[in-house]
Parts: structure tokens; sequence; C-alpha cells
């Protein structure tokens, strides 16, 4: 598998020479120099999306494995109804977060919030983590495989998706009733504030 993978970079590398040469038309040290460096810079820049583009065999096993729980695929007008219903989120937590800044108490408490989901697919799981960064109050810091790392302002911010409203209703784009989405939650807050 790694030779094969090899020998289809230095291929890329000569087909990529080739076509400098070729479209250049010169072949004096200058300008053959100019089409390694060149060729090069493409196969490096390329090499990392290749290696990802050359493992799809293993991640379409993992899709139809997850086609297997979720057969329908998303459900267009479920999505309707999220848009709205992720807008009527996003308005209630704007006034949290207006009300926690202009009140003279402040009552922000930042927190970083660790969980998994078995959400079905990468789409299901993008989907999620740019509906917790629309979400006033929230960002999605990281996310790795099916696990989320988000950044909560308060803990009312957080509610959505500890008590797994905000993953259920992902979840629900792709089937009817999807069962427990939300796993591992691990809240971590600063050391001052404990």
């Amino acid at each position: 598998m790694k030779r094969v993978f090899t020998v289809q970079t230095v291929l890329q590398f000569i087909f990529l020479l080739g076509f400098w040469l070729l479209l250049s038309g010169h072949y004096d040290l200058f300008h053959v120099s100019m089409g390694v460096v060149s060729a090069t810079a493409v196969v490096l820049l390329h090499l990392r999306l290749r290696r990802l583009h050359f493992y799809r065999e293993e991640m379409q096993q993992v899709e139809a494995r997850i086609k297997q729980q979720y057969p329908a695929g998303l459900r267009p007008l479920r999505f309707v109804y999220y848009v709205f219903w992720l807008l009527w989120q996003i308005l209630v937590a704007s006034l949290q977060v207006a009300y926690a800044v202009l009140s003279p108490r402040m009552p922000i408490d930042p927190s970083i919030v660790t969980f998994k989901t078995r959400l079905p697919g990468t789409s299901s799981r993008v989907i999620l983590g740019n509906s917790i960064t629309l979400t006033p109050g929230t960002i999605t810091v990281q996310l790795q495989d099916d696990e989320f790392v988000v950044h909560a302002l308060m803990d009312v911010s957080a509610s959505g998706i500890l008590d797994g409203s905000l993953p259920g209703q992902v979840a629900r784009l792709y089937a009817k009733t999807p069962g427990q989405v939300v796993g591992s939650t691990a809240i971590i807050r600063s050391k001052r504030d404990m």
C-alpha cells in the first residue's frame, strides 16, 4: 500500500515536470531547475490531500456502516425545521449573552466542554460544530472524529450541548429516533473558579 502511494507520488512529479517543460519550451539550466522546484512544491503541497484521498476505501467502509444505521440520509423537511429552530436558539442565546454583559454582576463563568457524539457521518458533525459556533456564548474549538471541544461563556450557554438537545436536533436530520447522541461529557473550569 505504501509502495503504491510512493510510486504514484513519483509519477505525479514526473508528469508535472514534463508538463512544465512542455509548456516552457526552454531546456536550459534555469528553466529546468525552476520546473523541478515548481513540481516539487506542488507535490509537497498536495501530499497531505493525496494521503486522505488514498485512504478513501477505508472511509467508504465506515460510511457504509453509518448508512446501515441511518439509511435515509439527510431529511430535507427536517432540515428546514432545523434552520428555524437554530435561528430561535441563536436569538435566545444572544439575549442571554447581552444580559450577562450588561449586568453589573457579569455572571460570566467560562468553561471548556468536551463530549463525544454518535452522529451519522462527517457532514452531521460539521453541522453540529458550525451550529455551536453560530450560537452566541459558545464556540467549537476542536472537532476530531467524534470528539468535540467547545468553549462556553456561561453554564447556560453549554446547557443545550450537555442535555443533548442541540446534538439531538442534528441527529434528527438523519433519523426520526436517533437515541442517545451525546456521551463522555466533561466540563473544565479555570483554577480560580474552583
